[in-house]
């Protein structure tokens, strides 16, 4: 099996950490800048892609509607995919936030009369 706690953590700043811990969701989570990229959970772990994620739809994974991918630790694609897909999750989450994304999330402020 690949090693995948050596994969990313052989990323650039990378922390660990634990999500919902004590619950059946529990994972370890890689994260970059605060922000998880690599959930592995005890039967799968889920990372985001963009550019990859058609290719893991045709490979039968599911892909969520905001790119978060769930791949089965039974299924695993070969190493270099996963390499290259833990490599693209991480790059998403490092990426600094665009203006226009900010300002989408920002509520709009109204002018006192």
């Amino acid at each position: 099996m690949v090693d995948l706690c050596a994969i990313a953590l052989a990323l650039p700043d990378v922390t660990q950490g634990i999500a919902c811990a004590g619950t059946a969701l529990e994972s370890r989570t890689y994260q970059v800048k605060g922000k998880a990229f690599l959930f592995e959970a005890p039967k799968d772990l889920r990372l985001k892609l963009a550019s990859s994620a058609a290719d893991a739809a045709k490979l039968g994974f599911s892909v969520g509607s905001n790119g978060w991918v769930k791949v089965p630790l039974d299924a695993l694609p070969a190493a270099p995919v996963l390499r290259r897909w833990i490599g693209e999750s991480h790059a998403l989450m490092a990426a600094p936030a665009s203006k226009g994304a900010a300002k989408k999330a920002a509520p709009a402020r109204r002018k006192a009369r």
